[in-house]
């Protein structure tokens, strides 16, 4: 299944503001980034501490996706 990524902040040099994966049903959040950090190696350290959110909810990494196609995916960021 396609899965729809919208990137935020830092994750947009590398993926522009959003990308898509071929996944298989019920895969993990984990194995995601594992092939969004395939797909551009380079950006493999900013994907090892990014979140995912499905309907405004951090869903947490060992979790398999379900239906949703869409997912965002926020780096660690820091206010001022």
């Amino acid at each position: 299944m396609n899965r729809k990524i919208v990137c935020f902040a830092g994750l947009k040099k590398f993926f522009g503001d959003e990308t898509s994966v071929e996944m298989d049903p019920e895969e993990s959040y984990a194995n995601l980034l594992e092939q969004l950090g395939e797909l551009n190696p380079e950006a493999k350290e900013v994907l090892t501490s990014c979140r995912i959110a499905v309907n405004e909810e951090f869903v947490s990494l060992g979790e398999t996706i379900k239906e949703q196609t869409t997912l965002y995916l926020i780096p660690p960021s820091s206010g001022g």
